[in-house]
């Protein structure tokens, strides 16, 4: 099992969710849940192709997103989100790995050259 990453912290957050039971995560029935073709991702990385190759994380990331907006109700409630010790997911809320959101941020509120025409 991964120890880091999305996938590993959507595990965890269903972990959680059952009582840190692997047997209940195994038999939950809230397929209506973002999370719930996911739940068993970081266990069983061969078994579903979408689970595993160069485009699993990213797949993971948009879930977890999925996941972010379904429990805050809207992108400003997600951005405002006050759950940064309390929820595995936090870091991922944006889609996007922490790295990534950093850069993103940093070239957003870059000083911009002034062009003068």
């Amino acid at each position: 099992m991964a120890s880091s990453g999305p996938v590993a912290a959507i595990r965890q957050f269903c972990l959680e969710c059952q009582g840190n039971s692997a047997r209940s995560v195994r038999r939950c029935a809230d397929e209506t849940c973002p999370l719930w073709d996911w739940r068993l991702a970081a266990v069983e990385a061969g078994s579903r192709p979408e689970w595993h190759g160069p485009d699993a994380s990213r797949r993971a990331l948009r879930v977890i997103r999925g996941q972010c907006l379904s429990c805050a109700g809207s992108r400003a409630e997600v951005r405002q989100c006050a759950a940064r010790e309390g929820c595995v997911l936090w870091r991922y809320r944006f889609g996007v790995r922490p790295q990534t959101y950093k850069d993103v941020r940093r070239r957003f509120f870059a000083p911009k050259p002034l062009k003068l025409f």
